[in-house]
């Protein structure tokens, strides 16, 4: 991956600090089934990238979404899970993003419609995720892709005529730190894209809805 000055800037002083507390010189990290893998020396880094998607895309923006979630640790520190989860509405700035959220929710409960419990459990877990119950859902998940935020996404199959549904959950911590809206719903439909491209990975299911949530 080629990456700007300005990321290289970013790595080789995140690196350099964690190099003073244990004298390490990389930084390894996994992120929605994307592991990286990043060297420095002399000034420079290099950066090792495995996605066993082949989505240069997500792993070029999450690399970005990594390093701020990295400076929001040295920052805040870690932040400890609490009991509620949330919706984006109910969040700052949440409000603007309502329709953003629909098409994300919309996506999932189309692309996943007659899902069986053992093909979601296996993209749950491509993406680092844990299976979780939630109220009536059919299944349901949580990942937590930075700073041990979790994000929930529940499924209800639809029925005699009823379409299957979903929705998305956001762990109350995240109001601990200071992540923009639109950061937040960005890894938020990038998780339940790869999720649905894990899916159709395992299974050769093609497209229902679109072929991704973006690109």
């Amino acid at each position: 991956m080629q990456l700007g000055q300005d990321v290289k800037g970013r790595l080789v002083s995140i690196i350099d600090k964690a190099a003073q507390a244990d004298n390490s010189r990389g930084l390894e990290a996994s992120v929605l089934g994307i592991n990286y893998k990043a060297v420095a020396a002399d000034g420079d880094v290099k950066v090792h990238i495995e996605d066993p998607l082949n989505r240069e895309e997500d792993s070029s923006r999450l690399l970005i979404y990594l390093l701020n979630a990295i400076e929001r640790t040295l920052q805040y520190k870690s932040v400890n899970h609490k009991g509620s989860l949330l919706s984006l509405t109910q969040l700052p700035g949440g409000q603007t993003a309502k329709l953003y959220e629909k098409r994300i929710v919309n996506f999932l409960a189309t692309e996943m419609d007659e899902a069986t419990l053992e093909e979601v459990e296996i993209a749950v877990k491509k993406i680092g995720g844990s299976m979780v119950e939630h109220s009536n859902a059919t299944w349901s998940f949580e990942v937590s892709p930075f700073n041990g935020v979790r994000i929930r996404a529940a499924y209800w199959q639809g029925e005699e005529g009823i379409p299957s549904g979903a929705t998305l959950l956001v762990g109350e911590e995240i109001k601990d730190l200071n992540v923009p809206i639109e950061e937040l719903l960005t890894i938020m439909e990038m998780t339940i894209n790869r999720f649905v491209l894990f899916y159709r990975k395992e299974t050769g299911k093609k497209p229902k809805l679109f072929h991704s949530l973006y690109f």
